[in-house]
């Protein structure tokens, strides 16, 4: 064989053996590009819904109304899902990690939120209360990332590895107690850390003022013949002097005004920020926003006057 053919095929094998090692470095490089970037990426989740006695709807995000479940029946929810139980009835929320939540009868909450945080897998959970009684029990305190919030009509409540009480009485007034570790309630440009042993009663526009409570948490919910979350205490003549109906100013200009929606706002948030309900501002965009959590940044909303 002529030297030259020797010397083309050896230069052919040396470019394909280069066209091989570069195919190999860029699946490589992709490969390393998906792992890190799912690596970073929400893991989602779910949470399991038992249904302890009563019965209990769930109106799915994607799918609307399910059927009614039975005392003894479960069912897997995701964000956007709502829950609303029967006066009679009681029920438990279980979530990656065995946090739980305990819903009393005629409870209405929905699901805003639901995730593993990137790396540490640690529960992100946001449940917005609309109203109903609730006692929630997150026992991992250590996991970073971890995050689980409560949003009312008028505050939020966040914690960490606690046992806690969020209830919602009325449009205008709420109950928090906690029975071990601390959480932070939220009400306008109010924040307050209630440790164990204290309750607080919100009312919109009133100071956040803590009281003594007992700190024995009601039993866990494991069946019919145990308790449901604690009942807050009724309203003596004394608190409703101390707090009594508050009246909202008035803004000026029309009987509308537009909300550009940012980063990290909710319904409930913004609701809060203009001194109304969220259901108001619901009815206000009932052409553009179906459900509270479909909320979308860059979204514009009618803001109705108080």
């Amino acid at each position: 064989m002529p030297r030259s053919s020797v010397s083309a095929e050896a230069s052919s094998g040396k470019r394909s053996a280069t066209v091989v090692l570069a195919l190999l470095a860029l699946i490589a490089a992709f490969g390393a590009y998906n792992w890190l970037k799912n690596r970073n990426m929400p893991l989602p989740t779910t949470v399991s819904l038992s249904v302890i006695s009563g019965e209990a709807t769930v109106k799915r995000a994607d799918a609307g109304d399910s059927p009614p479940l039975k005392a003894g029946e479960q069912v897997a929810l995701q964000r956007g899902d709502e829950v609303l139980s029967t006066p009679d009835s009681r029920c438990k929320l279980t979530f990656a990690g065995d946090e739980t939540t305990e819903l009393g009868g005629g409870t209405h909450l929905t699901i805003l939120e639901l995730y593993q945080a990137p790396v540490s897998r640690a529960l992100v959970a946001s449940l917005a209360l609309h109203e109903g009684r609730t006692l929630t029990r997150i026992r991992h305190v250590l996991l970073q990332g971890t995050r689980f919030e409560i949003e009312t009509p008028l505050a939020t409540v966040q914690a960490r590895g606690t046992v806690f009480q969020c209830d919602v009485l009325a449009k205008n007034q709420a109950y928090m107690a906690v029975y071990d570790g601390v959480i932070t309630v939220s009400m306008g440009e109010q924040s307050l850390e209630l440790q164990a042993g204290q309750g607080l009663d919100v009312r919109l526009g009133q100071p956040l003022a803590p009281v003594a409570i007992s700190q024995t948490p009601p039993p866990d919910t494991e069946s019919a013949e145990q308790s449901t979350p604690g009942a807050p205490p009724t309203l003596t003549e004394r608190q409703k002097t101390l707090f009594p109906p508050v009246l909202t100013p008035t803004r000026p200009g029309d009987n509308m005004e537009l909300y550009t929606v940012e980063a990290g706002d909710t319904l409930y948030g913004i609701a809060r920020k203009f001194g109304v309900s969220w259901e108001a501002i619901l009815a206000a965009n009932k052409d553009t926003l179906k459900k509270p959590e479909l909320l979308r940044v860059g979204q514009q909303l009618r803001i109705p006057k108080p």
